[in-house]
């Protein structure tokens, strides 16, 4: 049952990288257009640290 776990957490582990780079794209995308202290730009960067926060928190656990 611990190996199931362990898949789990490194299937969750790739996709909240990967919805990390896609944050992260369209971050520089609205900072682009709208400037970098824009409430969008500053909306997507808290996402993206929501997102890295959830991502440390699996890491953590065992």
């Amino acid at each position: 049952m611990g190996e199931i776990l362990q898949e789990d957490k490194g299937v969750l582990k790739q996709t909240l990288l990967i919805e990390i780079e896609k944050a992260k794209e369209t971050m520089i995308q609205v900072a682009r257009e709208e400037g970098i202290t824009s409430e969008s730009t500053l909306q997507v960067s808290q996402s993206i640290d929501q997102l890295l926060n959830r991502l440390h928190k699996v890491s953590l656990t065992k």
